[in-house]
């Protein structure tokens, strides 16, 4: 029977020829009778080509990169899972760290490494519980006491008596014999290896689990409480990128930080600092010292704005000025 195989080629691979017709002729060896068809994968995922459903027996990818660069999308494991027929594998320069997407696309990883599409199981239908009324226990009634009766001491059992005492005995035993004997079926019952109800046609079965998709094919917001499509690993690895992004801007802040106070320490060090002599108040009056412009005895015309001797007629170096005049003023 003619077997179809898609060999699907990586853009980079078609620089090289040789490549190509080594790739043909390794095919060649490994078939007997087949029918090759030959594309680039980006005619595929665009729309460019398009093949039927279930007909191809193998798929052929071929992909030179590194292995960092060869993830598979999760829309191309769809197309090619629909493109090859039951027990058709795929197989070539494949991810080795898209186990978890595999899976939930419906193929089975093979020793090889080679991704299988498992034949089409029959639907589950779950049964119905059953409606018959648990059993219950039997009810007994407790027999009253006895009323005492006086009698002669003296006098022996009657025989009454004697049958009332071997029914109760006898009830009283078979109570104990019922719940003891029920108590350990139960238990020998209860015990149920569960490797008995699984069959080995069972095991072999891949039980695929429901992706996590809205009607519209976007991705659910949050994943659900009991998550098994992956989804909840996804936000987990976002949530621990977010955190790495935060803890490296933070320490950034540190260390920025830390610099300007190392800065600010050092202009501190190497601030001017002045004495006594520097900081004390210039006396005009007295002869060798002068004021900053050294012209304040020579009138207003030639002194600051701030000069303390603003309005005082000129004096001459050395003079001694008084303010008795402006003491009404004040």
């Amino acid at each position: 029977m003619t077997s179809n195989v898609l060999l699907l080629l990586h853009p980079t691979v078609v620089t090289d020829q040789h490549m190509v017709e080594d790739i043909k002729s390794k095919i060649s060896q490994d078939h007997k009778d087949y029918t090759l068809h030959q594309t680039i994968i980006d005619r595929i995922t665009k729309g460019d080509i398009e093949f039927q459903n279930n007909s191809f027996d193998e798929i052929i990818y071929v992909n030179p990169n590194d292995p960092e660069y060869k993830e598979i999308p999760n829309s191309l494991m769809k197309l090619i899972f629909e493109l090859l027929k039951e027990t058709g594998k795929f197989s070539g320069d494949l991810p080795t760290d898209q186990n978890l997407d595999v899976f939930m696309n419906g193929f089975t990883i093979t020793n090889d490494r080679e991704w299988l599409k498992p034949e089409q199981q029959e639907k589950v239908v779950t049964l119905k519980k059953k409606t018959t009324v648990k059993k219950s226990l039997p009810l007994f009634k407790k027999l009253n006491d006895p009323v005492p009766v006086l009698t002669d001491s003296s006098a022996g059992t009657t025989d009454e008596e004697v049958e009332s005492i071997n029914n109760k005995r006898k009830l009283t035993e078979s109570k104990l014999t019922y719940f003891s004997d029920d108590s350990s079926s139960d238990s020998e019952d209860d015990l149920i290896n569960e490797d008995d109800l699984v069959f080995q046609s069972q095991k072999d079965r891949l039980i695929i689990p429901q992706k996590c998709e809205l009607s519209n094919g976007k991705r659910r917001k949050k994943a659900c409480k009991d998550c098994t499509c992956g989804l909840k690993e996804l936000e987990e690895q976002e949530l621990s990128e977010q955190a790495t992004l935060q803890n490296s801007v933070l320490s950034n802040l540190a260390k920025s930080a830390t610099a300007e106070a190392i800065r600010i320490e050092e202009r501190l060090k190497n601030k001017i600092k002045f004495t006594e002599e520097d900081l004390s108040e210039i006396d005009f009056t007295v002869k060798g010292k002068t004021g900053g412009c050294g012209s304040c005895a020579l009138g207003d015309a030639f002194r600051c704005d701030g000069c303390p001797f603003l309005g005082l007629p000129p004096f001459k170096p050395g003079e001694v000025v008084t303010l008795d005049g402006f003491g009404e003023d004040i």
